[in-house]
C-alpha cells in the first residue's frame, strides 16, 4: 500500500523514511487531543497520511460535518507498526487546511521534521476520542453487516476482520508452498470459522444463554487452536518473531473478549438463580 515511486528527486520520501515517520507519528498520537498530524506517504507525490486520533477528529469533526467523501481505512495490511485505529490518505495539504478553517478548528501550523502539524483551537477529551472510536467501529461493522443483525460487538468484529486480512496475506504470500497448503490452510479455516460464528450469532434475536454459550465455547476453542498454529509457524522459523508476536497479540485480544462474554453469561446466570 505504501510504496515509494521510483524517482531521482531528493525530496522523494523513501519507504524507510515513511516507516520512520509512521513510528514517530504513532508516538505523538498516543496523547494527541488537539492536533492534526500529517506525514508524506507516497514517494515524490503529494499524498499525505493522517492516522489514529488525528484521523478520528478529522473524519468526524470535519469531513462528516462538511459532507466530504473522505475514506477512513483500517490498517489491515501493515505487518510492522500497525495503526490501531486506522488512517486517511489525502492528496495535498491545502484541502486539510481549508477544511479546518471552514469548520472553525484551525489555529496555527508548524513542522516537526517531516511531520506537518495543524494545531486546533479545541482540545478534545479522552472520552470524546473514545466515543469517536466507538462510532468508527460501528460504522465499519454496519458497512458489512446484514440489515437484520443482533448481538453485535464492533470491537470483536474489528479485531477479527483485521486479523483475517493479515492472516490471508501471510499464509498466501510469506509461507512456502508446503506450509501454505498445510498449516496455512488450517489457520485460514480457523479464522474463517471464527468470523462465520460471529455472524451466525448476529442472526439470532434474543438467543438463550445456552445458545450463546455454545457458540462462544466453539469460538474459544478455535481461538486457542489458532494461537497454537501461529506459534508453530514461529517455532518452525517460517515467520519472524515480530510478525508472530503481532499476530498473537490480535489473537489474544479475541480470546479475552470471548472469555469476558462467557464470564458475563455465567454471572448473569448465577444472579438470576439467586433471585
Amino acid at each position: 500500500m505504501h510504496k515509494a515511486n521510483p524517482t531521482n528527486q531528493t525530496n522523494a520520501t523513501s519507504i524507510k523514511q515513511y516507516r520512520e515517520l509512521k513510528r514517530k507519528l504513532q508516538k505523538y498520537e498516543i496523547d494527541n487531543f488537539n492536533k492534526i498530524y500529517l506525514i508524506p506517504c507516497n514517494g515524490d507525490s503529494d499524498w499525505h497520511e493522517l492516522a489514529e486520533h488525528s484521523a478520528l477528529i478529522y473524519y468526524y469533526e470535519v469531513c462528516q460535518k462538511l459532507g466530504s467523501k473522505t475514506k477512513f481505512f483500517a490498517d489491515t495490511l501493515s505487518f510492522y507498526d500497525q495503526y490501531k485505529i486506522g488512517y486517511i490518505h489525502t492528496l495535498g495539504v491545502n484541502r486539510i487546511r481549508d477544511n479546518l478553517k471552514e469548520i472553525g478548528l484551525y489555529k496555527s501550523e508548524t513542522k516537526d521534521g517531516g511531520i506537518l502539524i495543524f494545531k486546533l483551537n479545541k482540545t478534545f477529551t479522552a472520552g470524546e476520542i473514545q466515543t469517536l472510536w466507538q462510532q468508527e467501529k460501528a460504522r465499519r461493522l454496519k458497512n458489512i453487516t446484514p440489515l437484520e443483525a443482533h448481538n453485535l460487538d464492533p470491537e470483536l468484529h474489528q479485531i477479527l476482520t483485521a486479523l483475517s486480512t493479515r492472516l490471508h496475506s501471510v499464509c498466501n504470500n510469506r509461507l512456502d508452498k508446503l506450509s501454505s497448503h498445510t498449516n496455512g490452510a488450517t489457520i485460514i479455516q480457523l479464522i474463517t470459522e471464527l468470523l462465520a460464528n460471529y455472524h451466525r450469532l448476529s442472526m439470532f434475536k434474543n438467543p438463550s444463554p445456552e445458545k450463546l454459550t455454545k457458540f462462544l465455547i466453539k469460538m474459544r476453542k478455535d481461538v486457542y487452536d489458532l494461537a497454537i498454529y501461529i506459534q508453530i509457524l514461529g517455532e518452525s522459523r517460517l515467520l519472524d518473531l515480530e510478525t508472530i508476536a503481532s499476530l498473537s497479540n490480535s489473537v489474544f485480544l479475541v480470546r479475552d473478549r470471548i472469555e469476558n462474554q462467557l464470564k458475563t453469561i455465567v454471572r448473569k446466570g448465577a444472579h438470576n438463580g439467586t433471585r
